[in-house]
């Protein structure tokens, strides 16, 4: 009896092929397995490093609402002192200005020339020079 004939060669052959093809198939799970896993450990060490950069971009939110805080309220103080700046520079302004009408009511000018000269009004230059200026004889 002739056993290798070519069916049962042809089977053999076959069966070898699927033999290889098993383990080819075997070791490309395993390569896959390997990466798959080196995938994952990745996907953790980013999970862990994206948790801590939110932390971190949460401080820095918590640093900049405080910057914003502390910059409204010196933006407000600033504002205040601006206004007193404006207030004492009028007042200042008003009596450098009292004193220069007084001075020219006492030079004889009229109530015209120190309203001119000074700014203020002519009813205020009108009792500057009543009450400062020349007394007519």
């Amino acid at each position: 009896m002739n056993f290798l004939t070519p069916t049962v060669i042809l089977v053999i052959l076959l069966l070898l092929i699927t033999v290889g093809l098993w383990l080819q198939f075997a070791l490309l799970r395993t390569r896959m397995s390997n990466r798959l896993g080196r995938l994952e450990e990745r996907l953790g060490e980013n999970e862990q490093v994206l948790d801590l950069q939110l932390k971190r971009l949460g401080e820095v939110k918590d640093q900049n609402d405080l910057l914003i805080e502390g910059t409204n309220a010196a933006k407000i103080i600033m504002e205040a002192l601006h206004r007193d700046v404006n207030r004492l520079a009028d007042g200042v302004r008003g009596e450098v200005g009292m004193s220069k009408a007084i001075e020219l009511a006492r030079a004889g000018a009229t109530k015209e020339a120190v309203a001119d000269e000074t700014g203020i009004s002519l009813a205020e230059a009108e009792a500057i020079v009543t009450f400062h200026g020349k007394k007519k004889v």
